[in-house]
């Protein structure tokens, strides 16, 4: 009897394979590479979902849920941009809105669902051994016995990074999502996975979170070390609690002497950090108008008269001397005030904190430490409208409509 070939199924694997690629290719998002290498899991992934949507008509099932609100919010934080863009035509208009189009596209694919194939150990395993293979090359790149001998190892780590892989700023959220990943597997699945995974994630766990602590980046550094402390707080309150609230205490300082180690952070560096100033200065904008902001470029071009009034001379000319486009605020809360008021603020906050009470409820631990990193991320720099958003929507598309294999494993 002849075999049927189902399209179908290839169609949704290929699909599938795309939304893999997009996850892989988010640890790379500052090195220039082909344009195929770039674009070509977005486009596989696209194009091979708008075919699903009208082979399966994906129309007839779609229902108003929680979900879909959700989904919706994130597509109406999107054309905030575009309801200012009659008064908000300056240079920086194309620029600004092409960093938030995963806004609405991944946005429209959490509206109608993917298929079946997809499974949230692909991904987190995905995120694991792709971090796990940027830190084996970025190593043979410096040479092995050069970085491990060496006492400026710190120094050329960061320099090889630069050049291969992306700022420490997306390197350290890869890592820290890596580290999330290890641990809700084997939370769920440690008495059910065989022994050599249990080296495999442990060793994992200690080499991410070994690199994290030689990065420049305070920020990726200290989360590292909060998600560590959760981890720990909550494995110890499921089996002990008294043992649990003795832990939550000592924590925060284990957590100070932690960070007070790193090379970037102490009194005098804190206190000449430049961000301070250039949210200073944005803050001065946001209070002549709080309720509806200046519109997405328009708060840019206001910006740039101000951004440097409260910077150290030596910022200052560093930061021309290196002319960038533009400088932004640095922190994704302030500047969604600065472009789009309280009513942006309200829609930015309910982005990243409505999936923990949206997921299913098995996953809500793991939706919270995702929600939590990325909201602790946008302290420090542009977020959903900025280098993270692709990441940040593929992460929610994750954590809303991928099938938690995780814990059906566990059962």
């Amino acid at each position: 009897m002849k075999k049927v070939i189902d399209y179908k199924q290839i169609l949704n694997y290929i699909n599938l394979i795309g939304c893999i690629l997009i996850s892989i290719r988010a640890l790379f998002y500052n090195i220039e590479i082909p344009y195929l290498l770039n674009f070509g899991g977005l486009y596989l992934f696209f194009i091979t979902w708008i075919i699903e949507f009208f082979v399966e008509k994906r129309w007839t099932n779609w229902r108003c849920d929680k979900t879909t609100i959700y989904f919706i919010v994130l597509i109406s934080f999107f054309l905030l941009s575009l309801l200012y863009a009659p008064f908000d035509t300056t240079k920086y208009f194309k620029n600004l809105l092409e960093k938030r189009y995963a806004l609405i596209s991944f946005g429209i694919v959490g509206l109608f669902d993917l298929n079946k194939k997809y499974k949230l150990s692909y991904f987190l395993n995905t995120i694991i051994i792709t971090a796990i293979v940027a830190i084996v090359f970025l190593i043979s790149k410096i040479g092995w016995s050069t970085f491990f001998l060496s006492p400026n190892r710190n120094v050329l780590f960061t320099q090889t990074r630069i050049a291969y892989v992306s700022t420490h700023m997306g390197f350290n959220l890869y890592l820290n999502l890596a580290l999330i990943g290890i641990w809700y597997i084997c939370t769920h699945t440690w008495n059910q996975m065989a022994k050599w995974k249990h080296y495999a994630y442990g060793l994992a766990l200690i080499v991410i979170f070994g690199i994290l602590s030689l990065s420049e980046g305070r920020s990726g550094f200290v989360a590292s070390i909060l998600l560590i402390c959760s981890f720990a707080v909550f494995e110890i309150w499921k089996r002990r609690k008294i043992l649990g609230l003795l832990f939550i205490l000592l924590a925060p300082i284990a957590l100070y002497e932690a960070a007070t180690h790193h090379s970037r952070i102490s009194d005098e560096m804190l206190r000449s950090e430049p961000r301070l100033a250039l949210w200073h200065s944005a803050v001065d904008l946001i209070t002549k108008k709080p309720l509806t902001g200046y519109g997405m470029s328009r708060a840019q071009e206001m910006y740039d008269t101000v951004n440097y009034k409260y910077c150290s001379p030596e910022y200052t000319a560093y930061v021309t001397a290196n002319q960038p486009m533009f400088t932004d605020s640095h922190n994704q809360y302030i500047q969604t005030a600065l472009e789009f008021g309280i009513i942006g603020l309200i829609l930015l906050l309910f982005i990243y904190g409505a999936p923990i009470f949206i997921c299913k409820k098995g996953r809500r631990a793991f939706a919270f430490f995702i929600c939590a990193l990325c909201a602790y991320q946008s302290l420090f720099d542009m977020f959903i409208t900025g280098q993270f958003c692709t990441l940040f929507c593929l992460m929610m598309l994750i954590l809303l409509r991928v099938d938690d294999d995780v814990i059906a494993t566990n059962k």
